[in-house]
């Protein structure tokens, strides 16, 4: 029977799960259908409730798994098919082409200058993050290399001015690319790393155990909600996260994204959307912190900008949470119960009017804003559903996976050998996730 174990999921558990596992001498799989491992943790800018910088938490720990002896890590990488006979799990992975020899690439970045043609960044689009067709997921990943977006690579994005995909003979056949900017840019360099006839890469492993660490994500608001797509101040937490990020789009500058001129008065309107037809049902836990902490660094950056949180119940349920929150109000943040029933923008100054009921005086108000945050939520990974129909384990009513019995067996599923943690079993933070991983590994080597 094999000893190696099958981590699913490259975020903050995964990768403690991985190096528990590691530590205590099993081979790992670690893999994750993005092109770096991270997840959402290395796109943040602090933790709470010590406001320490996230990616200098977690990028050390991506070093050590990528250089563990007894881990393996397989980025662009899939679960298609599993079989467990004798108690041991056969399961087919299935490696996407990155069109990158990821042992040539250096991450010099000499192909993403040269290539012609950028495009919104998935997450920080809103707030005019861009990046190339060619492209390093961020300054950190692991592994260091570049992807290329496979919209480029077959031809979808000419009308663009993307130079791959007006060839009249197929990538796959050709081994000499006499067009590709990037390829010239690669070969220049003497690397010769971008190869865009790669393929995806079937590949059949044996292992004792599974863990499922696929994390969460956050809510995207519908249109209209608040404004959100039609006002253009109006914005997520996650994306204002990125905003204050030294890492981001503005280099840490606190921009309205219409004018980006610096934003002097803020608002966060929390559990947007929860409750609504539509809406989430259940409180994501970390929502009120995550304001917190960002009204707090707000202020470090600027102490005269107003913060304004708008606010049904506070959640501060952690070690050092009602402190963390205590120190928001003494730096200026002003807290408001309320209900925010509707929001307009001023057409010229592009201002933003949110109207409200104060539930502690019944009394309609309404302030004007430069800047709108609206805390969403968090909900389950968009793979959850199809991954658990390929592991046959169930999923809750809300998307998350389900644990056997949460008592008497935590982490567990209704399949023997397979585990949970992090942000597949419900919304949660970091610190927890981290202590459900290493449960989570105990459990997967001692099986």
């Amino acid at each position: 029977m094999s000893d190696a174990i099958l981590i699913i999921g490259g975020g903050i558990a995964g990768i403690n799960a991985a190096l528990n596992a590691g530590d205590y001498g099993c081979k790992v799989y670690l893999i994750d259908d993005t092109a770096s491992i991270g997840g959402m943790m290395a796109r943040l800018d602090k933790t709470f409730p010590t406001n320490d910088c996230s990616i200098c938490i977690e990028s050390p720990l991506m070093y050590e798994v990528d250089n563990h002896p007894n881990i393996e890590i397989l980025t662009n990488t899939e679960v298609r098919r599993v079989k467990k006979e004798n108690g041991t799990f056969t399961v087919r992975l299935l490696k996407k082409a990155k069109f990158i020899d990821e042992e040539r690439c250096t991450g010099c970045g000499s192909c993403v200058e040269a290539c012609p043609v950028s495009v919104p960044d998935e997450l920080d689009g809103k707030i005019g993050g861009m990046r190339k067709l060619i492209f390093m997921p961020f300054p950190q990943a692991v592994p260091n290399v570049s992807v290329i977006d496979p919209r480029c690579r077959y031809g979808k994005m000419r009308e663009l001015g993307a130079c791959v995909g007006g060839c009249v003979v197929d990538c796959s056949q050709c081994r000499e690319c006499p067009i590709a900017l990037c390829v010239k840019a690669c070969k220049e360099e003497g690397k010769d790393a971008v190869v865009l006839w790669q393929a995806d890469r079937p590949m059949d492993i044996e292992i004792k155990s599974i863990i499922v660490a696929t994390g969460i994500r956050s809510a995207e608001p519908d249109t209209g909600l608040y404004g959100y797509n039609i006002y253009g101040n109006v914005i997520t937490y996650i994306q204002f996260e990125r905003l204050m990020n030294a890492g981001g789009p503005t280099a840490g500058e606190i921009i309205r994204p219409s004018d980006k001129k610096h934003a002097q008065k803020i608002a966060w309107i929390q559990c947007a959307g929860r409750g609504l037809t539509k809406g989430l049902p259940y409180c994501s836990k970390v929502c009120c912190m995550v304001a917190t902490k960002q009204t707090i660094i707000t202020k470090e950056h600027d102490a005269s900008t107003e913060t304004l949180v708008f606010y049904n119940d506070l959640k501060a349920y952690g070690k050092g949470f009602w402190g963390f929150y205590q120190k928001a109000i003494e730096n200026g943040v002003r807290y408001i119960r309320a209900r925010p029933y509707d929001v307009s923008e001023d057409p010229k100054t592009k201002n933003l009017t949110i109207r409200y009921e104060d539930l502690d005086t019944a009394e309609i108000e309404e302030v004007e804003v430069e800047l709108l945050v609206l805390s969403t939520g968090l909900v389950p990974s968009e793979r959850n559903k199809r991954l658990a129909k390929v592991l046959k384990i169930e999923l809750d009513n809300l998307g998350f996976f389900k644990e056997k019995d949460p008592m008497l067996a935590p982490l567990e599923t209704g399949v023997e050998g397979i585990y949970v943690c992090g942000g597949a079993t419900g919304p949660i933070d970091i610190s927890e996730s981290v202590v459900q991983a290493s449960a989570a590994s105990m459990k997967a080597v001692l099986k």
